[in-house]
């Protein structure tokens, strides 16, 4: 049983290039009959009792290379002379050679002893299927023929049985296989194939990957150049997966022209090398776009969301193993349904226990996507205003004006009011003057001129637009409204131009005679001249 076991595993790695359709890994077994019957089978110690057992045992014995028996199963009567004189087992293993080659696919036989219903055949007759020549299709049949103690069992029809001469001689292989076949015995087999036909594999193999690996260098050539960030990624994937998978399609098609028996073929059909392969492929690719793509996100200044790519990537790469191991687990037989079901479970409780971390990296990855902050910017998030140190796929972290440094969950983060300092492209300066009531009117104009001639005069102040104006009449004072823009995106350096700007307003307004109001209420008796400012 182990043995088996070793041999299974052994010939899924090997010969899992073919690309054909999905069946399980059990002995050789044809399609299920495609209508029943109560009728007793006949019994049979070669299984012959109905079309698809008789078919079975076929392969079976042929898979083993035990020609005698697999002679059982043809019809070997009234046939014509020169096909007479070649021996049952010789026939057996020709009509082998022709199957193996062909590789029937699409045969329905019945696992009924009356043979196959409603096919408008006799019901002593079965197809078995149709080999292409160049001369047509040729169809070979089962018929049920009686055997020695009259019992009515399941053959290959002897009309069938005198084609095989010819069909043989078709399906043959060419005078250079042939003479390789002769150096080894016919019947050294190591998993279902002929030691030859391992000659020849493993001779393309050996060819093939200095030339695939030479052809992918060249082509990794011209799609990009050594000394580039991408250039590594881009040979790996040409002279990695790529040389794996025209290794595997060469293989594939040596296979199906030398042909492989029932029980290789059925294995060869799980696409294990295949699937790896082209996982293989796509995490290639995931790693050639990730490192295109941070390059890219680095040289636009965001190095953080270069850094969200990275485990981005890893979570790709998992669901792409998640898919190649479903695809591959529904080749061999198992029922993913099942088994999806136990991920779905599994994933809701996976999910409600990430739920906090999960919405954390989806805020993260909203962050990035979006870039409307980045590491080093200054911002006023909620009731905060500081300069992001990290963008974590957890936490947003800042330092405040006052040195402390503030946590904020993504999630939340994603979602507060923003407002990104380090955008601006100038920063405003907006001052509101309060003057007292008694200041005289030609005060307030020449005030309002020399504040406007200070501005224009200042290199650090925008030119336009710049306004000085007396706007308002206050309940405790009158309003002089300046507004302007400093040449400046810097916080702390616009601290230095609006304090230099401070200072030459104050000056201004002493050196004009006129004081500044504070906020309060002043109560005037009326009849009182004496309480009233001069």
């Amino acid at each position: 049983m182990s043995y088996r076991i070793i041999e299974l595993l052994l010939l899924t790695a090997i010969l899992s290039a073919s690309g054909m359709p999905v069946l399980a890994q059990e002995p050789p077994e044809t399609p299920q009959a495609t209508d029943s019957s109560s009728a007793d089978v006949p019994e049979d110690a070669l299984g012959r009792g109905t079309p698809r057992g008789s078919v079975a045992g076929f392969l079976a014995a042929t898979d083993a290379l035990q020609w005698e028996e697999a002679a059982e199963y043809l019809d070997l009567r009234n046939l014509p002379a020169d096909v007479r004189a070649i021996s049952g087992a010789e026939l057996a293993r020709q009509l082998h050679q022709v199957v193996s080659r062909i590789w029937l696919d699409e045969i329905t036989i019945s696992d009924n002893p009356e043979g196959l219903l409603g096919d408008d055949l006799p019901s002593y007759r079965d197809e078995l299927g149709r080999i292409p020549t160049p001369d047509g299709d040729v169809i070979l049949w089962l018929q049920r023929v009686p055997r020695g103690d009259g019992a009515m069992i399941w053959k290959v029809s002897n009309r069938s049985v005198s084609l095989i001469p010819e069909l043989y001689d078709y399906y043959s292989y060419s005078k250079y296989v042939e003479k390789i076949r002769k150096w080894f015995p016919d019947d050294l087999v190591f998993l279902g194939i002929e030691a030859f036909k391992w000659f020849i594999l493993v001779v393309i193999a050996l060819v093939g990957w200095p030339v695939f690996y030479l052809i992918g260098l060249l082509l990794a050539r011209v799609f990009s150049r050594p000394g580039t960030d991408s250039y590594p990624h881009v040979r790996k994937l040409f002279t990695g997966p790529l040389v794996l998978l025209a290794l595997l399609v060469t293989a594939g098609f040596t296979i199906r022209e030398l042909g492989a028996g029932e029980y290789a073929r059925q294995v060869m059909k799980t696409n294990t090398l295949m699937t790896l392969a082209v996982v293989w492929l796509t995490w290639a690719l995931i790693d050639l776009y990730r490192n295109i793509k941070q390059h890219r996100l680095i040289a636009n200044n965001r190095p953080g969301a270069a850094k969200l790519l990275q485990p981005m990537s890893t979570l790709v790469k998992i669901l792409v193993v998640l898919f190649g191991l479903l695809f591959w687990l529904n080749n061999v037989g198992v029922n993913i349904t099942t088994v999806l079901a136990g991920l779905g479970v599994g994933g809701l409780a996976v999910a409600l226990a990430l739920q906090k971390p999960i919405e954390d990296l989806m805020g993260a990855l909203t962050i990035f996507s979006q870039a409307s902050v980045r590491v080093g910017d200054m911002c006023r998030f909620g009731e905060t205003i500081g300069r992001i140190e990290e963008i974590g796929l957890r936490t947003t972290r800042g330092r405040t004006l006052i040195n402390s440094v503030i946590s904020v969950p993504n999630s939340r983060f994603a979602y507060l009011e923003l407002e990104n300092l380090t955008y601006r492209e100038k920063i405003r300066y907006w001052q509101t003057l309060r003057l007292l009531y008694d200041t005289k009117r030609e005060t307030i104009s020449s005030i309002c001129k020399r504040i406007l001639e200070a501005l224009q005069k200042d290199p650090n102040v925008h030119d336009e637009p710049m306004r000085v104006r007396f706007t308002d009449f206050d309940d405790d004072a009158i309003l002089i409204k300046v507004h302007a823009f400093l040449n400046t995106t810097d916080y702390p350096q616009s601290l230095e131009y609006r304090e230099r700007l401070n200072l030459a307003v104050m000056a201004i307004v002493e050196e004009e005679g006129a004081r500044f109001a504070l906020p309060g209420t002043s109560i005037y008796m009326e009849g009182d001249t004496a309480s009233i400012p001069k």
